[in-house]
């Protein structure tokens, strides 16, 4: 959809967060019945909603708070008040000081009912008593969750065998290849159909480099170029990864492979051919904003369905795609790149689940929460697809979300500009993708945060530089290597292979 973060963008908020946007699972209700929060157990409804409860729920914004937040809260509690004698007040903290402001609000004993936990944050804030397992309550309350979140990644979310969140419903996954400018690859007659390896894309950005010699053949932003290039599970932190998806369950040093060390070596003579940026290591731009402003040619990612328009909304320019890893596959990463968590906080986790339920569950409230009001924020040109009213657009509209965040984006229309069929073709794609034979598996870094942070700050210091070329691995990828292991990387490898022994062993794996 319009206005997603990208990739890289997701990458760089899991940095800020401590923890990394793209696949879903498939949902089966299509409207808020009433029956979606009756409870199982013998708590009647009426019981649980007998007294009414506002529920707090912070929201991440990217950006300038939407000035019409108040005026899609008061429609939304229009619904709620109705269906389980709750109201809704929205929290939008900016992303920069998410963490901090989660942070206060925990330790200050401030109210707050719901809030989205991100990446290898969650598992932290389960084990530190931050949120409360919601098992219980998906039993009682959640079952358009347990309709809409296929069981293997609902399973994902469990921390020490207790679910305490719900994944947010969008692509589960990705599959590796790279996105070019749909102008210069027909000016120079580039057959994207025999795109299918890293030899090929050499002699693409070679004759772009030859042709156009003002702009970067490969764009290299925000994220180490490397990123979105991922034959392995990287296991929440890359610091011990599964290769292959697989590897017999055995964690092993990716920055040890040769893989790695071939594709650093590749990366430096793109690199001193002029194929990728020259600021690739120190930029603080994101590669479409460079593809926008003509400075670009191409950068690798990762694909879903939709992903191409998305694109192209970002760069506003014409963008073709092509496959370089073949298969999609979904870790854990993956599906836990944002869910919904109830705080330890909470004054009423019952009515927050009921009202988590409705967000994945009721067609109106997931449409109010991405969109806005209809006829104010939105209208429909048919009966599954929107545009802006007249004389609004994207710049002026005065209420914006993110898809990836408001629960279950498959209830929610799609945008003019996007592929009408998008939801039915990820959920098509969710359930095609490879699952990691890792996928469940949540590491837990308590026992070696000490070793955490001091590998992050070495990863800060070398990874950038190698991975976009800048600098030569003759020279300094051996300097990394032995940075990683005094800073402490077999100790982490060690525990998350013990974690992953024992987890497998749970799981019958």
């Amino acid at each position: 959809m319009r206005r997603k973060v990208k990739v890289a963008s997701l990458s760089l908020v899991a940095v800020m967060l401590m923890s990394m946007l793209a696949a879903c699972s498939s949902t089966k209700n299509e409207g808020g019945s009433a029956s979606s929060i009756t409870p199982t157990s013998s708590v009647s409804t009426d019981k649980a909603t007998k007294d009414p409860y506002e529920i707090t729920m912070a929201i991440p914004i990217f950006g300038a708070v939407p000035k019409d937040v108040e005026a899609v809260q008061a429609e939304i509690n229009k619904i709620s008040q109705a269906k389980i004698n709750a109201t809704v007040k929205i929290l939008p903290i900016s992303i920069g000081a998410w963490q901090q402001q989660m942070n206060l609000i925990t330790s200050g004993g401030e109210k707050l009912d719901l809030a989205i936990s991100f990446g290898a944050s969650y598992g932290s804030a389960a084990t530190t008593g931050k949120i409360v397992p919601i098992d219980d309550l998906l039993s009682k309350y959640g079952q358009g969750i347990q309709q809409a979140v296929a069981p293997e990644y609902l399973k994902s979310a469990q921390v020490g065998g207790k679910i305490y969140g719900t994944p947010n419903i969008k692509n589960y996954g990705g599959r590796t290849g790279i996105i070019m400018r749909k102008d210069l690859v027909e000016k120079y007659k580039i057959d994207v159909a025999s795109i299918k390896t890293l030899d090929d894309v050499e002699k693409v950005l070679k004759t772009i480099k030859e042709g156009e010699p003002t702009i970067a053949p490969l764009a290299s932003g925000l994220s180490p170029l490397l990123e979105s290039y991922q034959t392995y599970d990287k296991l929440g932190d890359r610091f011990g990864v599964l290769p292959g998806f697989d590897n017999g369950l055995k964690v092993e040093n990716y920055f040890e492979s040769k893989e790695y060390e071939d594709l650093l070596k590749r990366m430096n003579s793109w690199f001193k051919s002029g194929y990728i940026n020259k600021d690739a290591a120190t930029t603080q731009t994101n590669e479409f904003d460079l593809m926008k402003a003509n400075k670009a040619f191409a950068y690798i990612a990762k694909y879903k369905p939709g992903f191409v328009e998305q694109e192209m909304r970002k760069t506003g320019k014409e963008m073709v795609w092509a496959d370089l890893l073949p298969a999609a596959y979904a870790t854990t990463d993956d599906v836990l790149n944002a869910l919904w968590t109830i705080s330890k906080n909470s004054g009423n986790p019952e009515r927050a689940m009921m009202f988590l339920n409705l967000m994945y569950s009721d067609k109106n409230i997931t449409n109010l929460l991405l969109w806005g009001i209809e006829g104010k924020h939105y209208v429909k040109v048919s009966d599954n697809v929107i545009d802006y009213p007249s004389g609004v657009d994207a710049k002026t509209v005065g209420y914006s979300n993110q898809n990836w965040i408001i629960g279950n984006s498959f209830l929610t229309y799609p945008f003019k500009t996007d592929d009408p069929d998008l939801w039915n073709k990820t959920k098509a794609f969710n359930e095609q993708a490879i699952k990691s034979k890792a996928l469940g598996f949540s590491f837990n870094s308590e026992q070696v945060k000490n070793e955490i942070t001091a590998l992050n700050n070495v990863l800060e210091q070398y990874r950038k530089a190698l991975e976009t070329g800048a600098v030569d691995p003759t020279d300094k990828l051996q300097e990394f290597r032995s940075k990683l292991k005094a800073a402490g990387m077999d100790k982490v490898i060690a525990e998350k292979q013990k974690q992953l022994d024992a987890w497998a062993a749970a799981n019958k794996k």
